[in-house]
Protein backbone atom coordinates (compact mmCIF):
# COMPACT_ATOMS: atom_id res chain seq x y z
CA UNK A 1 0.00 0.00 0.00
CA UNK A 2 1.41 3.19 -1.02
CA UNK A 3 2.07 5.93 1.27
CA UNK A 4 0.24 8.79 1.93
CA UNK A 5 1.87 12.42 1.14
CA UNK A 6 3.40 13.53 4.68
CA UNK A 7 2.33 17.24 4.02
CA UNK A 8 -0.99 16.02 3.37
CA UNK A 9 -1.00 13.90 6.38
CA UNK A 10 -0.36 16.78 9.12
CA UNK A 11 -3.01 18.38 6.90
CA UNK A 12 -0.28 21.45 5.59
CA UNK A 13 0.98 22.77 2.36
CA UNK A 14 4.10 21.94 1.19
CA UNK A 15 5.50 25.72 1.78
CA UNK A 16 4.04 25.65 5.36
CA UNK A 17 6.78 26.94 8.31
CA UNK A 18 8.35 25.13 10.42
CA UNK A 19 6.24 26.65 12.89
CA UNK A 20 3.02 25.66 11.06
CA UNK A 21 4.02 22.17 11.11
CA UNK A 22 5.11 21.74 14.52
CA UNK A 23 1.56 23.50 15.66
CA UNK A 24 -0.24 20.91 13.13
CA UNK A 25 1.82 17.84 14.95
CA UNK A 26 1.25 18.84 18.44
CA UNK A 27 -3.13 18.73 17.55
CA UNK A 28 -2.55 15.60 15.93
CA UNK A 29 -0.62 14.20 18.62
CA UNK A 30 -2.87 15.32 21.37
CA UNK A 31 -6.06 13.99 19.10
CA UNK A 32 -4.72 10.10 18.52
CA UNK A 33 -2.25 9.74 21.15
CA UNK A 34 -3.07 6.39 22.27
CA UNK A 35 -3.16 7.22 26.36
CA UNK A 36 -6.38 9.05 24.72
CA UNK A 37 -7.93 6.26 22.50
CA UNK A 38 -6.83 3.36 24.94
CA UNK A 39 -7.69 0.28 22.43
CA UNK A 40 -8.51 2.68 19.21
CA UNK A 41 -6.69 0.74 16.36
CA UNK A 42 -7.63 3.77 14.14
CA UNK A 43 -6.59 6.22 16.37
CA UNK A 44 -2.81 3.96 17.12
CA UNK A 45 -2.31 4.04 13.44
CA UNK A 46 -2.79 7.63 12.61
CA UNK A 47 -0.60 8.64 15.90
CA UNK A 48 2.56 6.25 14.22
CA UNK A 49 1.67 8.18 10.78
CA UNK A 50 1.42 11.61 11.69
CA UNK A 51 5.34 10.58 13.84
CA UNK A 52 6.39 9.32 10.79
CA UNK A 53 5.36 11.97 9.08
CA UNK A 54 6.69 14.84 11.21
CA UNK A 55 9.54 12.66 11.70
CA UNK A 56 10.54 13.75 7.93
CA UNK A 57 9.38 17.31 7.30
CA UNK A 58 10.12 18.32 10.69
CA UNK A 59 13.44 17.69 9.98
CA UNK A 60 15.13 20.18 7.69
CA UNK A 61 17.58 17.59 5.94
CA UNK A 62 14.83 15.22 5.89
CA UNK A 63 12.69 17.58 4.53
CA UNK A 64 14.68 18.75 1.69
CA UNK A 65 15.57 15.22 0.37
CA UNK A 66 11.39 14.55 0.66
CA UNK A 67 10.70 17.59 -1.40
CA UNK A 68 13.25 16.68 -3.85
CA UNK A 69 12.62 12.82 -4.12
CA UNK A 70 9.20 12.24 -2.63
CA UNK A 71 9.40 9.15 -0.09
CA UNK A 72 12.65 7.72 -1.91
CA UNK A 73 14.73 10.52 -1.04
CA UNK A 74 13.96 9.35 2.72
CA UNK A 75 14.48 5.77 1.99
CA UNK A 76 17.01 3.33 3.23
CA UNK A 77 18.77 3.44 -0.19
CA UNK A 78 18.47 7.08 -0.86
CA UNK A 79 22.16 8.32 -1.75
CA UNK A 80 22.83 5.45 -3.75
CA UNK A 81 21.77 7.22 -7.07
CA UNK A 82 19.22 6.65 -9.53
CA UNK A 83 20.29 3.28 -11.12
CA UNK A 84 23.66 3.49 -9.25
CA UNK A 85 24.80 6.14 -12.14
CA UNK A 86 26.51 9.04 -11.13
CA UNK A 87 27.61 9.65 -14.23
CA UNK A 88 24.47 9.46 -15.44
CA UNK A 89 23.28 12.15 -12.56
CA UNK A 90 26.23 14.17 -13.93
CA UNK A 91 25.28 14.31 -17.29
CA UNK A 92 21.74 15.12 -16.68
CA UNK A 93 22.20 17.90 -14.07
CA UNK A 94 25.43 19.25 -16.44
CA UNK A 95 22.13 19.26 -19.41
CA UNK A 96 20.01 21.62 -16.83
CA UNK A 97 22.86 23.77 -16.20
CA UNK A 98 22.83 24.51 -19.83
CA UNK A 99 19.77 25.77 -19.98
CA UNK A 100 18.94 22.02 -21.54
CA UNK A 101 15.41 19.76 -20.79
CA UNK A 102 14.61 19.44 -17.13
CA UNK A 103 15.43 16.20 -15.53
CA UNK A 104 12.38 15.05 -13.74
CA UNK A 105 13.87 13.50 -10.63
CA UNK A 106 10.00 13.01 -9.21
CA UNK A 107 6.84 14.59 -10.87
CA UNK A 108 7.47 17.53 -8.29
CA UNK A 109 10.96 18.30 -8.79
CA UNK A 110 13.91 18.86 -11.23
CA UNK A 111 17.46 19.10 -10.92
CA UNK A 112 17.03 23.24 -11.07
CA UNK A 113 15.73 22.80 -7.84
CA UNK A 114 19.02 22.19 -6.23
CA UNK A 115 21.51 24.82 -5.36
CA UNK A 116 24.25 25.65 -7.98
CA UNK A 117 26.53 28.67 -8.20
CA UNK A 118 29.67 29.61 -9.98
CA UNK A 119 31.69 28.89 -7.32
CA UNK A 120 30.53 25.49 -6.00
CA UNK A 121 29.49 24.38 -9.39
CA UNK A 122 28.69 20.85 -10.00
CA UNK A 123 30.24 19.17 -7.12
CA UNK A 124 27.82 21.08 -4.96
CA UNK A 125 24.73 18.93 -6.78
CA UNK A 126 26.59 15.98 -6.23
CA UNK A 127 26.55 16.28 -2.38
CA UNK A 128 22.83 16.82 -2.80
CA UNK A 129 22.60 14.16 -4.79
CA UNK A 130 25.05 11.30 -3.17
CA UNK A 131 26.05 12.83 -0.12
CA UNK A 132 29.88 13.68 -0.08
CA UNK A 133 31.47 10.67 -0.72
CA UNK A 134 29.12 10.44 -3.94
CA UNK A 135 30.62 13.76 -4.75
CA UNK A 136 34.34 12.46 -4.80
CA UNK A 137 33.18 9.35 -6.77
CA UNK A 138 31.51 11.30 -9.47
CA UNK A 139 35.09 13.75 -9.48
CA UNK A 140 37.58 10.43 -9.60
CA UNK A 141 38.09 11.19 -5.95
CA UNK A 142 37.86 7.43 -5.64
CA UNK A 143 35.65 7.44 -2.81
CA UNK A 144 32.73 4.67 -2.45
CA UNK A 145 29.28 6.45 -1.89
CA UNK A 146 27.99 6.62 1.07
CA UNK A 147 24.33 6.52 2.38
CA UNK A 148 23.23 9.63 4.51
CA UNK A 149 22.41 8.76 7.95
CA UNK A 150 19.46 9.71 9.17
CA UNK A 151 20.03 12.02 12.21
CA UNK A 152 18.17 11.79 16.01
CA UNK A 153 14.43 12.94 15.81
CA UNK A 154 12.44 14.38 18.95
CA UNK A 155 9.53 13.10 19.96
CA UNK A 156 6.49 15.10 21.69
CA UNK A 157 4.21 13.92 24.47
CA UNK A 158 1.29 15.35 26.12
CA UNK A 159 0.55 15.21 29.40
CA UNK A 160 -2.56 16.40 31.34
CA UNK A 161 -2.35 18.60 34.67
CA UNK A 162 -4.17 20.04 37.71
CA UNK A 163 -3.85 23.90 38.12
CA UNK A 164 -1.80 22.98 41.30
CA UNK A 165 0.50 20.42 39.37
CA UNK A 166 1.18 23.30 36.56
CA UNK A 167 1.76 25.88 39.51
CA UNK A 168 3.81 24.14 41.94
CA UNK A 169 5.70 21.24 40.12
CA UNK A 170 5.30 17.52 40.03
CA UNK A 171 6.98 14.03 39.34
CA UNK A 172 4.72 12.13 36.72
CA UNK A 173 5.26 8.14 35.77
CA UNK A 174 5.04 8.20 32.00
CA UNK A 175 5.01 5.55 29.37
CA UNK A 176 6.72 6.54 25.83
CA UNK A 177 7.40 5.27 22.24
CA UNK A 178 10.58 4.97 21.53
CA UNK A 179 12.71 3.95 18.96
CA UNK A 180 9.85 0.93 18.44
CA UNK A 181 9.49 0.26 22.16
CA UNK A 182 7.17 1.42 24.86
CA UNK A 183 9.57 2.83 27.95
CA UNK A 184 8.28 3.52 31.47
CA UNK A 185 10.07 6.41 32.89
CA UNK A 186 9.44 9.44 35.58
CA UNK A 187 9.57 13.03 34.72
CA UNK A 188 10.20 16.09 36.37
CA UNK A 189 7.58 18.68 35.32
CA UNK A 190 8.64 22.25 37.04
CA UNK A 191 6.95 24.74 38.84
CA UNK A 192 5.11 27.88 36.75
CA UNK A 193 4.18 25.78 33.47
CA UNK A 194 1.21 26.71 31.73
CA UNK A 195 -1.87 25.69 28.94
CA UNK A 196 1.03 24.51 25.89
CA UNK A 197 4.40 24.46 28.18
CA UNK A 198 7.39 22.61 26.11
CA UNK A 199 9.17 21.05 28.99
CA UNK A 200 12.45 19.19 27.50
CA UNK A 201 13.76 15.74 28.79
CA UNK A 202 17.50 15.82 26.94
CA UNK A 203 17.97 12.21 25.13
CA UNK A 204 14.72 10.92 25.73
CA UNK A 205 14.11 11.28 21.91
CA UNK A 206 14.19 8.58 18.60
CA UNK A 207 17.94 7.07 18.20
CA UNK A 208 19.72 7.15 15.32
CA UNK A 209 24.20 6.32 15.11
CA UNK A 210 24.37 6.10 18.65
CA UNK A 211 22.41 9.38 19.48
CA UNK A 212 19.56 10.25 21.01
CA UNK A 213 17.14 13.03 20.32
CA UNK A 214 14.92 14.89 23.07
CA UNK A 215 11.45 14.28 24.55
CA UNK A 216 9.26 17.30 24.71
CA UNK A 217 6.26 17.12 27.27
CA UNK A 218 3.37 19.63 26.02
CA UNK A 219 1.68 20.94 28.81
CA UNK A 220 -2.12 20.81 29.53
CA UNK A 221 -3.60 22.43 32.35
CA UNK A 222 -7.56 21.80 33.59
CA UNK A 223 -9.34 24.88 34.92
CA UNK A 224 -9.37 24.95 38.90
CA UNK A 225 -12.69 25.34 40.45
CA UNK A 226 -12.44 29.04 42.04
CA UNK A 227 -8.52 29.74 40.74
CA UNK A 228 -7.47 31.30 37.97
CA UNK A 229 -4.04 32.65 36.65
CA UNK A 230 -3.11 35.56 34.96
CA UNK A 231 1.14 35.48 34.47
CA UNK A 232 2.69 33.99 37.62
CA UNK A 233 -0.39 35.64 39.39
CA UNK A 234 -4.03 34.16 41.22
CA UNK A 235 -6.83 35.81 41.39
CA UNK A 236 -9.60 34.24 43.43
CA UNK A 237 -13.65 36.11 44.04
CA UNK A 238 -14.68 36.14 47.74
CA UNK A 239 -18.17 36.80 48.18
CA UNK A 240 -18.64 38.83 50.92
CA UNK A 241 -21.89 40.05 52.72
CA UNK A 242 -23.10 44.04 52.54
CA UNK A 243 -22.98 44.23 56.35
CA UNK A 244 -19.07 42.81 56.09
CA UNK A 245 -18.29 45.25 53.38
CA UNK A 246 -19.65 48.00 55.26
CA UNK A 247 -18.68 47.12 58.96
CA UNK A 248 -15.24 45.34 57.84
CA UNK A 249 -14.56 41.75 58.55
CA UNK A 250 -11.96 39.10 58.72
CA UNK A 251 -12.27 36.33 56.41
CA UNK A 252 -10.40 33.01 55.82
CA UNK A 253 -9.56 32.96 52.01
CA UNK A 254 -7.75 30.24 50.02
CA UNK A 255 -4.42 29.89 48.90
CA UNK A 256 -2.49 27.23 47.04
CA UNK A 257 -0.62 26.47 50.48
CA UNK A 258 -4.10 26.90 52.11
CA UNK A 259 -6.06 29.37 53.80
CA UNK A 260 -5.08 33.12 55.18
CA UNK A 261 -6.87 35.02 57.59
CA UNK A 262 -7.83 38.47 55.32
CA UNK A 263 -8.85 41.55 56.76
CA UNK A 264 -11.77 43.07 55.03
CA UNK A 265 -11.61 47.13 55.86
CA UNK A 266 -14.91 48.99 56.58
CA UNK A 267 -16.27 50.24 53.60
CA UNK A 268 -14.80 47.77 51.19
CA UNK A 269 -16.08 48.36 47.44
CA UNK A 270 -17.45 45.01 45.16
CA UNK A 271 -14.63 43.63 42.98
CA UNK A 272 -12.02 45.51 45.41
CA UNK A 273 -8.50 43.72 44.90
CA UNK A 274 -6.96 42.82 47.87
CA UNK A 275 -3.00 41.57 47.31
CA UNK A 276 -1.42 39.00 49.44
CA UNK A 277 2.51 39.62 48.59
CA UNK A 278 4.10 35.75 47.40
CA UNK A 279 1.04 33.48 47.36
CA UNK A 280 1.22 33.30 43.25
CA UNK A 281 3.31 30.81 41.26
CA UNK A 282 7.24 30.74 41.50
CA UNK A 283 9.03 30.15 38.05
CA UNK A 284 12.67 30.24 38.55
CA UNK A 285 13.77 33.59 40.16
CA UNK A 286 9.96 34.94 39.52
CA UNK A 287 7.28 35.21 41.97
CA UNK A 288 3.93 36.04 41.66
CA UNK A 289 1.40 37.26 44.23
CA UNK A 290 -2.42 36.38 45.10
CA UNK A 291 -5.63 38.69 44.51
CA UNK A 292 -8.69 38.05 46.46
CA UNK A 293 -11.76 40.02 44.47
CA UNK A 294 -14.23 41.08 46.89
CA UNK A 295 -17.69 40.03 45.54
CA UNK A 296 -20.31 41.75 47.43
CA UNK A 297 -23.76 39.89 48.36
CA UNK A 298 -27.43 41.83 49.13
CA UNK A 299 -29.60 40.69 50.98
CA UNK A 300 -33.39 39.55 49.48
CA UNK A 301 -36.93 39.23 50.71
CA UNK A 302 -36.80 42.85 52.17
CA UNK A 303 -40.23 43.86 54.03
CA UNK A 304 -41.75 47.64 54.41
CA UNK A 305 -39.42 48.02 57.70
CA UNK A 306 -36.07 46.88 55.70
CA UNK A 307 -36.67 49.07 53.13
CA UNK A 308 -38.03 51.85 55.41
CA UNK A 309 -34.18 51.25 57.60
CA UNK A 310 -32.22 51.64 54.52
CA UNK A 311 -33.78 55.03 53.11
CA UNK A 312 -33.14 56.48 56.56
CA UNK A 313 -29.83 55.33 56.06
CA UNK A 314 -29.65 57.15 52.64
CA UNK A 315 -30.83 60.16 54.02
CA UNK A 316 -28.00 60.10 56.64
CA UNK A 317 -25.17 58.61 54.25
CA UNK A 318 -26.00 60.01 50.90
CA UNK A 319 -23.68 58.35 47.96
CA UNK A 320 -23.53 59.97 44.72
CA UNK A 321 -22.65 56.24 42.84
CA UNK A 322 -22.61 57.53 39.70
CA UNK A 323 -20.83 61.24 40.34
CA UNK A 324 -17.45 60.49 38.40
CA UNK A 325 -18.45 58.11 35.17
CA UNK A 326 -18.03 60.09 32.23
CA UNK A 327 -21.43 60.14 30.58
CA UNK A 328 -22.38 62.18 33.47
CA UNK A 329 -20.15 64.84 32.69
Amino acid sequence: MAKRDYYEVLGVSRTATKDEIRKAHRKLVLKHHPDRNKGDKKSEDKFKEVQEAYDIVGDEEKRKNYDQFGHAGVGADFGAGRGGDPGEAFRRAQAAGRGGNRWQASPNVSVEDFDFNEQGGFGDVFEQLFGRGGAGAARGGGRTRSRPQAPPSDLEHPVTLTFEQAAQGTTLPLQIQRDGHTESIEIKIPPGVKEGSRVRIKGKGQQSNGESGDLYIITRVTPHAYFRREGLDIYVDLPISVYEALTGARIAAPTLDGTVTLTIPPGTASHAKMRIKGKGIKRGDEQGDQFVVTRIILPKHLDDEDKKMIEELAKKHPINARENVPWSK
